[in-house]
């Protein structure tokens, strides 16, 4: 992963007034922090900031952030935490969390899906039931996301964790075991089974009840 220069000035006066005076004129407030160096308040331009998580689809980046021009030596950023207006999807504030190059960090990655499923086409419903793991690496080697091919995927199938394929370089931290993705028969095929199973189960019942009255 190629390190994305963003740039941020140190963020004097503090507190809500100010965050609110920044946000006004287009920058939004933020904090960088982490690997024993003290916490730096600082401000980014808001339409800069959207554009990098624009073009790395909000997943995760690893940042040359530079504070007045300076970044520590040997250290990149990556954005720990985003809060957005819950109307206009705007950023409010942001959070990133500094980390060496030469040690592994634990971040969430997105998984996608990839191609149509198979099963899909015979009227199946794909359910995406995990849509993100967790993977230990270097910053430099921090997949931007992770796909699963699906297309081979019939009617009742399954995809695991265990059936991602990573980077010799990445670890996967959740259990192998974990359902990711899975084709559901279709609804009214399913309440048909239901039915006809029941309707079986009672013909058992009411032939066992015949039976037990002729032997009687």
């Amino acid at each position: 992963m190629e390190q994305v220069i963003l740039e941020a000035t140190r963020r004097t006066p503090r507190g809500k007034g100010a965050a609110h005076q920044a946000r006004r004129r287009g920058l939004v407030p933020g904090v960088a922090y982490g690997h024993g160096l003290d916490p730096l308040p600082l401000l980014v331009d808001e339409r800069t900031l959207t554009s990098v998580l624009r073009q790395h689809h909000g997943s995760n980046v690893l940042l040359d952030l530079r504070v007045d021009g300076q970044a520590p030596t040997g250290l990149a950023a990556i954005i720990k935490a985003l809060q957005t207006d819950p109307v206009t999807d705007h950023p409010l504030s942001v959070d990133f969390q500094w980390v060496s190059l030469q040690e592994k960090v634990t971040v969430s990655v997105a998984l996608r899906l990839e191609g149509t499923a198979a099963g899909a086409q015979q009227g199946g419903i794909v359910e995406q039931m995990l849509h993100e793991v967790h993977v230990t690496c270097l910053p430099l080697d921090i997949p931007a996301e992770l796909w699963l091919p699906i297309t081979g995927l019939q009617i009742g199938d399954t995809l695991h964790v265990s059936d991602l394929v990573v980077p010799d370089t990445v670890r996967v931290l959740n259990h192998p075991e974990d359902p990711v993705v899975t084709v559901r028969a279709p609804v009214i095929v399913a309440e048909v089974a239901a039915e006809e199973a029941a309707e079986a189960a009672a013909g058992e019942e009411a032939a066992e009840g015949e039976a037990a009255e002729e032997n009687e």
